[in-house]
């Protein structure tokens, strides 16, 4: 297993620059839990079946939100049980100088000594099943996935976005921090809860299976931190 250094820029090296890449993940939970997790999913990165940019305002910073369809069911596996999500869209949301990673908002989804305050470029994915309750503090009944990768705040700019230019906004250096959180809610036993630390990931092209190349400094891989810790969703 490679270190996951250049995620979704290996998109633009693969054999076919609209292939469907497989991508699989492992690494260990930090809090509200603990074990392992692994997880799976593929589609084809640079084929958004949507975009959309939201301009900076006095509140909230300048993002793009993408939206794709699975070419495979995701899968994820935490300490040998299998999670399900019955949808098969994913959001991948870019947010610049994004500034609500608090200490409050770190340890509330458990990434204190994980995470350090401050301002940064997010990157993160995200999936939610199609029946998700919400009220005003969050999940209420069903299951929510996110992937999240934390940058340098000086790496992207609102120009970057607007029109996006995949080109020129996934050729990213490694994250500074990278995490996974799972949360389940079924009102009984089942109830499930867990936010890890990812350290390693493969990278497939389904079309040839083969191992796609992965670029040295370059990484991308998120959306909306769906009703996680780490939430900065954006309404049209």
């Amino acid at each position: 297993m490679k270190i996951l250094s250049a995620l979704f820029a290996t998109f633009l090296y693969s054999a076919s620059a609209h292939a469907a890449l497989e991508f699989t993940f492992s690494g260990d939970f930090v809090n509200f839990t603990t074990g392992s997790f692994s997880g799976q999913l593929t589609f084809d990165a640079l084929s958004p079946d949507s975009s959309d940019f939201f301009p900076a305002t006095a509140s909230d910073p300048a993002s793009l939100r993408l939206s794709y369809s699975l070419s495979a069911p995701l899968s994820i596996v935490a300490n040998s049980q299998a999670l399900t999500i019955d949808n098969n869209n994913v959001v991948l949301n870019i947010v610049d100088n994004a500034t609500g990673t608090t200490d409050d908002l770190i340890a509330s989804h458990g990434f204190t000594g994980h995470v350090t305050a401050g301002v940064y470029d997010l990157l993160t994915l995200s999936m939610e099943s199609s029946n998700n309750i919400y009220d005003e503090n969050g999940l209420v009944s069903g299951t929510e996935f996110s992937v999240t990768g934390f940058f340098d705040q000086t790496l992207l700019s609102g120009t970057n976005l607007n029109p996006p230019n995949l080109q020129s906004l996934f050729g990213l250096p490694d994250p500074k921090y990278f995490v996974f959180e799972v949360n389940r809610k079924l009102g009984d036993a089942d109830d499930y809860h867990g936010a890890g630390i990812i350290t390693a990931s493969d990278i497939v092209d389904t079309q040839v299976f083969t191992p796609v190349p992965l670029p040295g400094a370059a990484w991308l891989f998120g959306s909306v931190i769906a009703g996680l810790g780490l939430r900065f969703r954006k309404q049209a």
